[in-house]
């Protein structure tokens, strides 16, 4: 249970340029204020798991020096009321944190941490266990100074669309600058990305040994995966193919996003849970169309089961691909149907899967197609209300806000 307010829970500051995602060099203690062992005993480690300093006081009066101070300030149920009463002012990363267990031992007013909430005027409410995710989220980003990176996905509309290769030679492309981006491959049935990439032989990180790794540190991530200067390689074991468990991508895109600068995903063309929460935290996805008279009726099914998890959908056309046709579908069509927006069109080149092999970034005409669809899938939209729920029930965004 994670949820917040009016306000939603903010980073200390944002990466000051490419690359610059290094934690600080001291991390300033953050604020436990609570008389509860058995809540202390739950937050402590996440932090520590998190490399953030955690300074524990029992009465808000040994607080209020350090009340503005500290990067965050975390308060049990049983100390908000005084916190409320030495009336603090107002601050960012203020957290009313609580366990399942003390809600379930007070079933007849649980609602009276709202109240509490609201006069200590917090940015959230947690409830743990089933917060832990978002807490060491929240821990990490503060004590590194970073916001997470924006995901880009990629899936292809119809087989032979070559979304994978517009994949990579899009974080190719990000990751020559100086920047660090993580390429992640949902697709345990195709080739695997890492060999696309020139890198099947490097060793490092691979599903479905991922799945076993627990929490993971951003920057342990980032250096046990297959990579190439900037490019980081998140991709299937062939010898042990099997489907990315949706708990696992999600402590691996966690992670990826506070150490790297972009996270690109390629998608599988048939949904599967991990894959719709990978959509669900995209800021765009790009689905492939290839040349074809029935490509955009093909892809069809792609564009409706992606859809339901972000409304940020649009096609990007490959070499002859064309724009959809009056009649792109001749079946039945539901009422408020409309074909996704063209986000751009990227010329083909023979020579691309070669060079991305060898880590050489395409030049001409190519590389400008690849910089300008970056530049449209990397913009901020407003993503709207969403038709449907992601795998797994409700889901909640890095900022704590049911989404």
């Amino acid at each position: 249970m994670a949820a917040t307010l009016d306000r939603t829970t903010s980073t200390r500051g944002a990466a000051s340029g490419r690359g610059d995602r290094a934690p600080a060099a001291t991390a300033a203690e953050s604020l436990l204020i609570t008389g509860d062992d058995a809540l202390a005993e739950v937050i402590a480690p996440l932090a520590a798991a998190a490399g953030h300093p955690l300074h524990r006081v029992t009465h808000p009066l040994d607080a209020a020096a350090l009340w503005q101070r500290a990067p965050m300030v975390l308060v049990g149920p049983d100390l908000a009321p005084d916190c409320v009463a030495c009336d603090f002012p107002s601050r960012d990363h203020l957290v009313l944190c609580t366990t399942m267990a003390w809600l379930g031992a007070d079933p007849a007013d649980t609602s009276m941490l709202w109240p509490l909430a609201i006069q200590m005027r917090a940015t959230g409410v947690v409830a743990l266990p089933d917060a832990r995710d978002w807490l060491i989220d929240l821990f990490t980003r503060t004590v590194r100074d970073v916001a997470p990176a924006p995901v880009i996905a990629h899936v292809a509309g119809h087989g032979g669309a070559g979304a994978s290769t517009l994949a990579l030679a899009s974080a190719a492309d990000a990751a020559r600058d100086g920047g660090r981006t993580v390429l992640i491959d949902l697709d345990h049935t195709g080739g695997g990305i890492d060999a696309a990439a020139g890198l099947a032989a490097q060793p490092g990180w691979r599903w479905p040994s991922l799945a076993n790794a627990g929490l993971l540190e951003p920057e342990g991530l980032l250096a046990g995966l297959p990579r190439r200067g900037g490019l980081h390689v998140v991709g299937p074991d062939p010898r042990n193919p099997a489907e990315v468990d949706a708990e696992a991508f999600e402590q691996v895109l966690r992670a990826a996003r506070l150490a790297a600068d972009l996270v690109v995903i390629d998608l599988p063309r048939t949904r599967t849970p991990a894959a719709a929460r990978a959509a669900a935290a995209a800021r765009a996805v790009a689905v492939t169309l290839g040349p074809g008279p029935r490509s955009w009726e093909a892809a069809r099914s792609v564009t409706a089961a992606y859809g339901l998890h972000n409304p940020n959908l649009g096609v990007v056309l490959r070499g002859e691909a064309d724009a959809p046709p009056a009649s792109a579908w001749d079946g039945p069509r539901e009422a408020d149907w409309t074909d996704p927006p063209v986000w751009g069109a990227v010329p083909t080149d023979r020579r691309l899967p070669a060079l991305l092999r060898q880590g050489r970034i395409p030049r001409g005409r190519l590389g400008r197609g690849l910089r300008e669809l970056a530049a449209e899938l990397g913009r901020v939209r407003p993503r709207g209300q969403l038709i449907g729920a992601g795998a797994g029930g409700d889901r909640f965004d890095r900022a704590g806000g049911a989404r």
